[in-house]
């Protein structure tokens, strides 16, 4: 197996919002997760490259009304490191949301941050959520899509945080060029 090459924290955080950690080994990349890091290997990685996983809840609650402009309750709550995201009310754009998060309580996730915890204070941040899952056999309900939302200051990315695996198909294939 070919060397793998160390994402940067900043490109680890990029990768995490569309892959779950375990998708970047097939793909040729390693993401330096701070809970997976042995004493030989950590020397050879700067501080702001490693990336902290940290368990934490994601609870949102839609407060308005049909018809009133999207206001939400957004909270990821980190208890181990005594940390806490919260935005109420509506939001900075875009000025109308078709697909809004959907409602979930104590969802369990994972926190990513590169470096150190987040600054007590404002933080920007984006939400999205992926379509829902269908039922495999008929018989289950529909898993409701991944949340992920990536948090930033002024001048960089500073942590991301998914509620669920992300199901990812991945194989080879080839570009040719188009005969005209």
């Amino acid at each position: 197996m070919p060397q793998l090459k160390a994402l940067t924290g900043e490109s680890a955080l990029a990768f995490l919002l569309n892959h779950d950690p375990e998708h970047a080994q097939h793909l040729g990349f390693h993401i330096p997760l701070k809970s997976k890091q042995s004493s030989s290997l950590a020397a050879d990685i700067a501080p702001e490259d490693v990336v902290k996983d940290v368990p934490g809840c994601l609870t949102v609650h839609t407060t308005s009304q049909p018809g009133e402009p999207l206001t939400q309750v957004i909270t990821v709550s980190v208890p181990s490191l005594s940390i806490e995201f919260s935005h109420r009310g509506l939001f900075s754009y875009p000025p109308s949301i078709p697909y809004p998060l959907q409602d979930v309580v104590n969802a369990p996730g994972t926190l990513y941050l590169r470096g150190e915890n987040p600054e007590i204070g404002p933080n920007g941040f984006n939400a999205q959520q992926f379509p829902p899952y269908p039922p495999l056999d008929g018989s289950e309900p529909a898993v409701a899509g991944r949340v992920t939302i990536d948090f930033w200051s002024d001048a960089r990315i500073t942590g991301v945080v998914t509620n669920v695996d992300n199901y990812v198909s991945g194989g080879s294939g080839t570009w040719y060029p188009l005969n005209n």
